[in-house]
């Protein structure tokens, strides 16, 4: 990644016609921007299809390999890791047993969360409650500014000045790359 540039100073903006011409190089720099993402994309696709395929296809074999010694490691246990231990090595490799997170789940399938929540409310605990405010219902409630301030809101509109290329005009900007300094 190439290091940050400091920042140019540039010159103020002082009439309409440099304000137009700001404009339009901000345009043509957008256009080239854009055509020179389009190469590198290119280039990154060709690249990726050129290797995602091997890539996959060892992912697919490496999965299949683990899933395979995992199978024989669970049912030899202790031949494979000794009485009390999770984990051994080989010349090329060190391997083991994990243990994930715990999770709680239905019992059986006669038992849902549904249920499970019933059995919970006669005990009063466990049962969490939440409150938060529906700011897309107050947002669509159009309520006035005052309405608004009574309940210690506001609404909060940022202008934000923005230039788009116009893409029927794009064929007429450059899209070459400069080279950097």
């Amino acid at each position: 990644m190439p290091a940050k540039k400091k920042k140019a100073a540039l010159p103020a903006i002082e009439t309409l016609e440099q304000f137009h011409a700001t404009v339009d190089q901000i345009a043509q720099l957008e256009v080239s921007l854009r055509g020179a993402a389009a190469i590198r994309d290119a280039a990154i696709q060709k690249v990726q299809e050129q290797y995602d395929g091997p890539i996959e296809d060892k992912k697919a074999r490496m999965k299949s390999l683990v899933d395979l010694a995992g199978t024989y490691a669970k049912a030899h246990r202790d031949t494979v890791f000794g009485a009390k231990l999770r984990s051994a090595a080989t010349a090329l490799a060190n391997f083991g047993l994990r243990s994930g997170n715990d999770a709680l789940k239905p019992l059986n399938n006669k038992w849902t969360w549904g249920k499970i929540l019933d059995a919970l409310k006669p005990t009063g605990k466990f049962i969490r409650t939440v409150e938060e405010i529906d700011k897309d219902a107050l947002h669509g409630a159009k309520l006035s500014d005052a309405e608004l301030a009574a309940i210690g809101m506001r609404v909060d509109r940022v202008e934000r000045f923005y230039v788009e290329a116009k893409s029927s005009d794009a064929t007429r900007i450059s899209t070459e790359l400069e080279p950097t300094a």
